[in-house]
């Protein structure tokens, strides 16, 4: 992770955010926090965070496929 603990916790990131986009979420939350949550300002902070997301959730699936072939092949 980029980020700490402690760095989380002083950002006040919810625990639900608190992974390994985490570095991200806190530009993020500042930018719609002085833009009034307006949805066509922070794209560009947004879309990082979104990309970070997605390149997790793929890991995990790549993750997930490895251990279910190594069961497979040790239950043959």
């Amino acid at each position: 992770m980029k980020v700490s603990q402690k760095e989380m916790a002083e950002a006040k990131i919810p625990h639900i955010y608190r992974d390994f986009c985490a570095h991200l979420w806190i530009p993020l939350e500042k930018c719609r926090r002085d833009n009034m949550f307006a949805p066509w300002k922070c794209g560009d902070e947004r879309h990082g965070y979104e990309e970070c997301q997605y390149r997790e959730y793929v890991r995990r699936m790549k993750i997930a496929e490895l251990k279910r072939r190594q069961e497979q092949e040790r239950d043959e």
